[in-house]
Formats: C-alpha cells, sequence, structure tokens
C-alpha cells in the first residue's frame, strides 16, 4: 500500500479529523518564530488538504503546494476556493517535483508526519534532497513527524483521536496502531454520524518508524546543516518534555554537486 492509496477514500473524512482553529493557534507562532521577516516563500511538500498553505497564505506569505494524492489536492483546491484564496498545486511525488517547479523557496516544510510514508532510507534521502534543491541560498527546512522512539517505547495500542457533535450529528475517531520491526501502520477508525443513520470507515496508512537520530543524520546527509531538534510548537528543545512530537528546523547547506539529475 502506498500513500496515493491510502488516502484515495480518506481525503474526503480528513478535515473532520483535525481542528483547522485549534491546530492555527497551536501553530502560528512556531511559523512566526521560525519565519520571521526573512522568509517571503513557503513550498508546502505534502499540503493534503491545505490547512498549512491557507494558514501561511493567511500570514502574508508566497506558498505553493505538493502532493502526490489526486483526492486531497481536490479537497485543498476546495478549502482554498471557499477562502477566496489562490495557490498553485501540483500533483507531484516530491521525489520527483522538480520538474513541475520554476522557482526556488525561502522555506520548504514537510508537516504531519508525511515524510515516514517513504518506506526505505533511499526514498527519504531522494525525498529530503529533492527538498534541499528547492530551496533559496539560505532557505530553511522543516520537518514535522512522529517521535517514534516515544511511540515504540509507550506501543500503545489504542489512542482515542477525537469526538465531535454537531447539529446534525457526530464523529468519532480512534487510533488503533499495529507495531513492526520496519513499519508501523495506524488503523484510523471513524464512526461519522449524520442526521440518524452512522457510517463506519477503517483507513489504512503505513509508516517508516525512523529513529530522531536516524532522521536527523539523514537530513545532513542530504546537504542540510544547523539541525534544530524541539518537542512541541512552543520550541522547547528536544529531549525537555515527554512528546510524540519531533520538528526539525535545518538550513540549507553549501554542497556543491548536482542532487538530483
Amino acid at each position: 500500500m502506498y500513500i496515493m492509496d491510502s488516502y484515495s477514500g480518506f481525503a474526503d473524512r480528513f478535515d473532520l479529523l483535525i481542528d483547522w482553529e485549534r491546530r492555527r493557534k497551536r501553530e502560528m507562532w512556531f511559523f512566526k518564530r521560525v519565519l520571521q521577516d526573512r522568509v517571503k516563500s513557503v513550498l508546502d511538500c505534502h499540503c493534503g488538504t491545505g490547512f498549512h498553505c491557507v494558514m501561511l497564505t493567511d500570514m502574508g506569505y508566497e506558498v505553493e503546494g505538493v502532493d502526490r494524492s489526486p483526492d486531497m489536492l481536490r479537497v485543498a483546491k476546495q478549502n482554498l476556493e471557499r477562502r477566496g484564496m489562490e495557490v498553485r498545486l501540483h500533483c507531484r511525488d516530491i521525489k520527483d517535483m522538480l520538474p513541475a517547479l520554476d522557482r526556488k523557496y525561502d522555506c520548504v516544510l514537510s508537516m504531519g508526519n508525511s515524510l515516514p510514508h517513504e518506506q526505505s532510507d533511499d526514498d527519504l534521502i531522494r525525498a529530503l534532497e529533492s527538498m534541499w534543491e528547492c530551496l533559496s541560498d539560505n532557505g530553511t527546512c522543516i520537518v514535522h513527524m512522529e517521535n517514534f522512539d516515544a511511540l515504540y517505547r509507550d506501543r500503545e495500542r489504542f489512542i482515542p483521536t477525537g469526538h465531535s457533535r454537531r447539529t446534525d450529528g457526530s464523529e468519532t475517531f480512534i487510533f488503533a496502531i499495529d507495531y513492526f520491526r520496519d513499519r508501523v501502520v495506524f488503523n484510523i477508525i471513524s464512526v461519522i454520524e449524520r442526521c440518524g443513520r452512522s457510517q463506519f470507515n477503517v483507513d489504512v496508512v503505513e509508516y517508516n518508524p525512523v529513529p530522531v537520530k536516524k532522521m536527523e543524520r539523514l537530513i545532513v546527509k542530504a546537504g542540510f546543516c544547523e539541525v534544530r531538534k524541539y518537542c512541541d510548537f512552543r520550541m522547547t528543545p528536544f529531549g525537555m518534555r515527554d512528546t510524540y512530537d519531533v520538528i526539525y528546523v535545518a538550513e540549507k547547506g553549501m554542497r556543491k554537486q548536482t542532487i538530483i539529475s
């Protein structure tokens, strides 16, 4: 199973799982601190249904999005159009996104545990190298993903993720997680009730459970430098709090060789 197949049926339910306003309040301060005034353009390399495209456009940045799932991009386009925003979206694998782009960006980012969809070290390096190539000189890369070290330490099987009730129904989401040596499988169970009728779904997504130190080494190997790690969007240095988040912020290094032919 690959990411495009995983999200083909999940795209229309995805935004029910995430409260956009709560997420905006959680993350906006972080982006203001990291990007500041020196960043004008941003490339969201796994833009999904468009949350960061919307938030960063609203913050005044020039944003473009890339995602390999046509269904996620369809929903992203709808989300942008509802808000009167024009953002270029590209349906590409980020390992092969360079031909679709005609500029460099001050910041590239991969949020929401998207990068670990790459199932091998080679693919992770190719994805990171592609992000490196898309950056302007002195550009910044942001990668947010699961802290798999903590996840595998605790091995929680069921994680209640969200429940909300509205006038016409309710929705409940639960993660049931299967742990393997070389992959972790998130079974996303949802019960969506509308007007007295319930729909039960199970969406299955596989991740590469990359340890924190290994991911840092891969980021450096891809050409980035000055890698900083945080465990939350309040920029708490990694290791100071016990969380399931890890956020890498790195700068573009000065490699001279061609990264991708």
